[in-house]
């Protein structure tokens, strides 16, 4: 074996180095998907609240849920740790707790309200509201600014009882408290004063106490928070009031339970995110419902001695965001990846191709010498085993040591199919090409009648390509809410593989119509290059007529298959960049769009500032109000009194709902209603201009109807809206004019603004505000569509497997070259002797390939462009687009993913046609084209 391996080095290193690449793909693209879930997980528990990316769990310690003992018992620091550990022994694998950063205790139910001399109310009829806290190690986890820690002694009767505590420093300053102040609760009856003895704060850095979910269980432990309270009637302002913590000694809990509500413990452990993986969010989540069903809880509720826990819905509720997102992105994953492997999988088999044809003789021989096909294929087997099987092992071990973790088993699989593919490719080659005894001068390439079984099989493939196709515009692929039917579009990852395998089926049902066309279509070129003087045109059409000479069926389907995966790939890319363009545009409603603070008016001449700041191309300002009130219609409507003609020229400029600036016009009446671009289902309601009401704004009401319709207007974000011309008011109430009623507050800008000198140019006109919510710009609102670990891993994902299959489909036209070499260098060798140029040579060798290359490209391209109306109705790009979910994103026929992977097809057959004619095309060689060259 080793002797037959030296006798062709480079074609033995070649196909070495062919497995190991792909090995190394099959096992890598597993990990990376693993690992790329695995850092969503993490980045989605980061993102979210301290509250929900932790196990939560409370028990009542409210006066009807025990008896006043029983109460004091379940509150008492012996009780809650004990507690503490039955609920951590309860959890078990893959939910992990993180070891010393939970925080348990005892708090008041419900916040109750402070009443002292100094402490600060925004509103005035609204006094602040605290929340009382025994949490187990603070004092060790604190240290003592001012003052001393409080002691656990409670003094005075019930109702009028003195409680000693501590704040932290934020909370000091903020509530004007220090040590020696005191304020008092509402108790039952009377009231609990609490004395302030000490303020503390975290020990350790800022850094590891912002993360440390220690200090944050409890929201308002380290700093206040200012609550706001809706109004209670309409057009009524909106009232503050703060809310602060104050923390007592564990030993007092008990005073806690003479409050109005009583007390309640509290349990929070953060996850041990670095142990949990991405594929084991369902299983945390399904864990976490387990131990809130009926028999965990009872056991729980046994052990810990606390009554009855209740778990938060936090954590579970963002494990599931999670999978939804997770599950609507595998089916567009799985769907590269089944087209990756397909194509990989057949340039596996191809490189078989060159080493069977240069040993065809060698074969046919040992077959008419009896040997037996096992025989054949286990010889075959052994030798390309010794090549495959080390190179698979060390594609398989380089993409495990570069990994940090992830499903070795999926891993190790997809390397060893690589592995067994590679090795049994020549092996089952020789069999089928040998399973008869043939003389070896015999030449197999002469097309023979087709089989019925072939063209079964055909038709089979065309019903599972038309089921495809069907399944997925019905169910839809990577649907935005997770509910698509593809692979793990159905939330528990398994789900149909149909709409999965819809672009490779319809490449490969390409491939077949392919087949049975081209040889008539170059039947018929070759009668009439018969016509025509020379023979390199009709010698070149003639040969290429039959299929199996220039390119085989395999290599065929091969490069079909990488074609449309590529350009599918693109359009994919390309869908989620338009979609995310689109969504950005939405979202600001140009590329740039500045607010005022408090819906201010924007300074005179503030607008030809704007247009002459750095990148701004084109302004329009226009005054918002977020409130309108639509008679009869609709109430909460955006109200947009715009510039009609800069406002029409924005529009068209961005292509959103564009609209002629003299449709909003004013009449010459000005008594009538006037002319307003309105949303779908507002002018519906007003029978789309038939009839007309009143827009009700603050100090202004005007009579409008329908003139537009529009789905979309840069004005308004979302919801239904209402643009008026500014100057159609002002004719209609020439009160209003130069009023802060028309006053614009709003303003957009076009071109490629710079968001720095519009904050500086904002803070000039107002110092007091803060311009960086003010200021939004679309590249930053499109930047943030993909900055999720999970979403921006998928692309990457997308694009290794699209440019991968692209490369495999370059190394498909290699191995076509190389499989036909011996045959062609024999042809130019004889074509050579009867007086044919290597001009002519090369003709030949061009006339014989190019077509067929050309065919192929040709319908990979419009395989590819079909897929726009006939898959796009079903994939939604919106998972891996990231974009909101009432924006459907959809396959995009973008012409350079359309024609690029074809064209660079032809470019790499065409030269490597040139290469190979100019290395065949030296001195004449006499051998025919039976011979081993």
């Amino acid at each position: 074996m080793w002797a037959r391996l030296r006798a062709a080095p480079g074609g033995t290193l070649a196909f070495g180095a062919l497995v190991l690449v792909t090995a190394w793909l099959a096992a890598a693209l597993p990990l990376a998907w693993d690992a790329s879930s695995d850092a969503g997980l993490r980045a989605a528990l980061e993102r979210a609240r301290p509250a929900d990316r932790m196990l939560s769990a409370t028990a009542s310690a409210a006066p009807d849920t025990g008896g006043t003992g029983q109460l004091r018992t379940r509150v008492s620091p012996r009780t809650v740790e004990r507690a503490d550990t039955a609920l951590r022994r309860a959890v078990r694998a893959p939910l992990r707790l993180a070891d010393g950063e939970g925080a348990y205790g005892v708090h008041t139910a419900t916040p109750a309200e402070a009443a002292g001399a100094g402490l600060p109310r925004p509103s005035p009829g609204l006094p602040p509201k605290a929340t009382v806290i025994a949490q187990a190690r603070l004092a060790e986890r604190s240290r003592i600014v001012r003052g001393r820690l409080p002691r656990p002694k409670v003094t005075g009767p019930q109702g009028r009882q003195l409680l000693e505590a501590a704040v932290s420093t934020a909370t000091a300053r903020r509530m004007r408290l220090a040590p020696g102040d005191s304020f008092r609760l509402r108790g039952v009856p009377g009231a609990m004063t609490v004395r302030v003895t000490g303020v503390f704060t975290p020990r350790g850095s800022a850094g590891q106490t912002a993360d440390s979910p220690f200090w944050h269980a409890e929201p308002t432990l380290l700093r206040p928070s200012l609550v706001t309270v809706p109004p209670t009637s309409p057009g009524g302002t909106k009232e503050t009031y703060w809310h602060f913590t104050a923390v007592i000694h564990p030993e007092a809990a008990s005073a806690l339970l003479t409050l109005r509500d009583g007390a309640e413990l509290y349990f929070h452990h953060p996850l041990d995110t670095s142990a949990l993986a991405g594929r084991q969010a369902g299983a945390v989540r399904r864990q976490m419902a387990e131990l809130s069903a009926s028999g965990a809880t009872a056991r729980l509720r046994t052990a810990a001695g606390v009554g009855r826990l209740t778990f938060g819905t936090g954590l579970p509720e963002t494990l599931a965001a999670y999978e939804r997102e997770s599950d609507a992105v595998q089916p567009l994953l799985l769907t590269a990846a089944v087209g990756l492997a397909t194509t990989a999988g057949t340039v596996l088999l191809l490189s078989a191709a060159p080493a069977a044809e240069r040993r065809r003789a060698e074969l046919a021989l040992l077959r008419a010498r009896g040997i037996s096909l096992p025989g054949l294929a286990g010889r075959l087997l052994a030798e390309t085993a010794l090549v495959a099987v080390p190179a698979g092992v060390a594609g398989a071990a380089a993409a495990l040591g570069a990994s940090d973790g992830g499903r070795t088993s999926w891993a190790l699989a997809a390397a060893g199919a690589v592995t067994v593919t590679a090795a049994l490719a020549l092996p089952l080659r020789a069999v089928v090409a040998h399973r008869r005894p043939v003389p070896p001068t015999a030449h197999p390439d002469a097309p023979g009648r087709r089989s019925r079984r072939r063209t079964v099989a055909e038709l089979t493939v065309c019903v599972l390509a038309a089921g495809a196709v069907a399944a997925l515009r019905q169910d839809g692929a990577g649907n935005g809410d997770g509910t698509g039917a593809g692979a793990g579009g159905s939330g528990n990852g398994g789900g149909d593989l149909l709409p999965v395998l819809a672009p490779v089926l319809s490449a490969l049902v390409a491939a077949l119509l392919l087949m049975r066309c081209c040889p008539p279509l170059l039947r018929l070129l070759t009668r009439l290059a018969a016509r025509r003087r020379g023979p390199v045109a009709f010698l070149g059409l003639a040969r290429a007529a039959r299929a199996p000479s220039a390119v085989p069926g395999p290599a065929l389907w091969a490069l079909l298959v990488a074609v449309t995966v590529a350009s599918f790939g693109g359009m994919v890319l390309a869908g989620v960049a338009d979609g995310r363009d689109a969504a950005a545009l939405g979202a600001v409603g140009a590329d740039a769009r500045l607010a005022t603070p408090g819906s201010a008016d924007l300074p005179p001449g503030f607008a030809r500032k704007a247009a002459r700041a750095a990148g701004v191309e084109q302004v329009t300002a226009y005054r918002a109000h977020d409130g309108g009130d639509l008679a009869g219609v609709a109430d909460a409507v955006t109200v947009a009194l715009v510039d009609a003609p800069g406002y029409a020229r924005l529009t068209r400029r961005n292509g959103q709902g564009t609209f002629p600036a003299a449709a909003l016009a004013p009449g010459k009446d000005t008594t009538g209603p006037l002319p307003a671009l309105m949303s779908p289902d507002l002018a519906r309601k007003l029978g789309n201009g038939s009839r007309y009401t009143d827009l009700v704004l603050p100090g202004l009401q005007i009579p409008v109807r329908p003139a537009l319709v529009r789905d979309a207007t840069p004005a308004a974000q979302q919801g239904p809206f209402v643009v008026v011309s500014r100057e159609a008011v002002a004719r209609a109430r020439p009160d209003t004019r130069g009023t802060a009623l028309l006053a614009p507050n709003t303003l957009l800008a076009g071109g490629h603004p710079d968001g720095t000198a519009l904050r500086r140019l904002l803070a000039e006109a107002f110092p007091k505000a803060d311009t960086t919510t003010l200021v939004t710009l679309r590249t930053t609102e499109r930047a943030r569509y993909a900055d999720t670990a999970l979403k921006s891993g998928a692309e990457r994902l997308y694009r290794l497997a699209a440019l991968s299959a692209a490369g495999y489909s370059a190394l498909a036209v290699v191995l076509c070259l190389l499989h036909t070499a011996p045959e062609r260098r024999a042809l130019l060798a004889r074509l050579r002797t009867l007086g044919l140029t290597r001009r002519q040579g090369t003709g030949l060798l061009l006339l014989e390939s190019l077509p067929l290359y050309a065919l192929t490209a040709a319908a990979g391209a419009v395989t590819s462009l079909a897929a726009v109306p006939l898959l796009g109705p079903g994939i939604d790009l919106r998972a891996l687009a990231g974009t909101p979910g009432t924006l459907p994103v959809r396959l995009t026929a973008d012409t350079a993913s359309l024609l690029l992977p074809p064209l660079a097809l032809l470019v790499l057959a065409g030269c490597g046609l040139l290469l190979q004619a100019r290395l065949t095309g030296g001195t004449a060689d006499l051998r025919t084209e039976t011979q081993e060259l």
